[in-house]
């Protein structure tokens, strides 16, 4: 609770017309790999299909950016 922003739903009658489309929408939802260090042992692990060492995140934020949920693989 103390870490992320509580999210708000776009309301229906947002004067931003970028977000008039999104109506009760809470934010938007995308995940990436984020290169890393590991010992030699743990290489296997985190090993990606392009063969790059990487973790997976997954990460919602609000409409202005603000980061609601994190979950780090």
């Amino acid at each position: 609770d103390v870490l992320f922003k509580k999210a708000e739903p776009i309301t229906a009658n947002s004067i931003d017309p970028r977000w008039k489309l999104f109506k009760n929408c809470l934010g938007a939802l995308d995940g990436t790999h984020i290169k890393i260090r590991v010992p030699i042992v743990d290489k296997p692990r985190y090993r990606t299909r392009k063969v790059d060492i990487a973790t997976n995140m997954l990460g919602v934020c609000t409409p202005d950016m603000h980061f609601v949920y994190v979950i780090p693989s």
